[in-house]
């Protein structure tokens, strides 16, 4: 695997786990905001590092 590879499917990971925090009805709503907000910044700093390594990411 190369590292745009392991980039993608790093940003689908996040992109799935926000959509898993969004769907989880156990949770309350500040605790979902801070859940989102932490991978939010996750999900920005694999794109600003695959913008470092001018890599194109396929969008997930």
């Amino acid at each position: 695997m190369n590292y745009r590879e392991d980039l993608e499917i790093k940003l689908q990971k996040v992109t799935l786990a926000i959509q898993e925090v969004v769907d989880d009805i156990h949770k309350t709503d500040p605790e979902k905001q801070r859940i989102i907000s932490k991978l939010i910044e996750f999900k920005e700093a694999i794109i600003s590092k695959g913008i470092e390594l001018n890599i194109e990411l396929e969008a997930a």
